[in-house]
């Protein structure tokens, strides 16, 4: 099966599923990418991966002029239905051509599904397009990571990076990072593939990210950075001439 067509049918069953016990930490991810994208006010927006669009959504609630790419055709028709504002592109984020710039770009739960050098590629190009870069990596260093590759229970499209990695490709892709923060110390774990025979309850899981979170940024499940492009555009150079 190719790649793409394999990441499109693993999301379609567990993007936001009920039955995926991780989904707390996700839930996690999106309530603090929301608390933390600034007001919009008019200024545009990339949303990279969109999904269903709850960080669409999100970016709309802040008065943001949206566009989003996702490659699911399912998604996609989701997001085309519940957000007739936002310009919607179907298409693998890495054959996309943008003649604009955006003030932010938010590329939440999709860094994984690249290797380091397509990651590395594709950020030289948002760098290009974008001042500010929200992003996250599935942490190898993480309980989860670990459990999951001692188990093989990694999909061969996923690839976990740990935070000193990720770091460094921002930083050679010419971003500076400015905050980051761990979510989600310990995940839920199951003792076999689909999430079945948990082994962590989740009222445990929340109660220990709630509490030790903030101290564990690099031990954490998902690794949240945000990220100012050291690039001016063109217009900030004659500006400043």
């Amino acid at each position: 099966m190719h790649r793409m067509d394999e990441i499109i049918r693993y999301y379609s069953k567990w993007w936001e599923n009920p039955k995926d016990i991780r989904n707390i930490v996700f839930e996690s991810l999106n309530e603090l990418v929301r608390k933390r994208i600034p007001k919009g006010n008019g200024k545009r927006a990339l949303d990279i991966g969109s999904g269903k669009g709850r960080i669409v959504s999100y970016l709309l609630e802040k008065s943001y002029k949206v566009t989003a790419v996702e490659i699911n055709p399912d998604f996609v028709c989701k997001l085309k239905k519940n957000f007739p504002q936002v310009k919607v592109i179907q298409e693998d984020i890495c054959n996309v051509s943008f003649n604009e710039r955006f003030d932010l770009i938010t590329m939440i739960e999709v860094a994984q599904n690249f290797n380091k050098e397509e990651l590395v590629q594709l950020l030289r190009k948002v760098n290009m397009i974008t001042r500010i870069l929200f992003i996250n990596i599935s942490n190898k260093n993480s309980l989860h990571g670990l459990w999951i590759e001692s188990h093989k229970f990694k999909n061969n499209f996923v690839h976990r990076l740990t935070p000193g990695q990720f770091d460094a490709i921002l930083n050679s892709t010419g971003f500076n990072i400015y905050y980051r923060k761990g979510v989600g110390l310990v995940t839920p774990l199951s003792l076999f593939s689909g999430f079945r025979g948990r082994l962590i309850p989740i009222w445990l899981a929340k109660a220990v990210n709630r509490r030790f979170d903030k101290y564990a940024t690099r031990f954490c499940h998902l690794y949240y950075v945000e990220a100012r492009s050291l690039r001016k555009s063109l217009e900030e150079t004659q500006a400043e001439r």
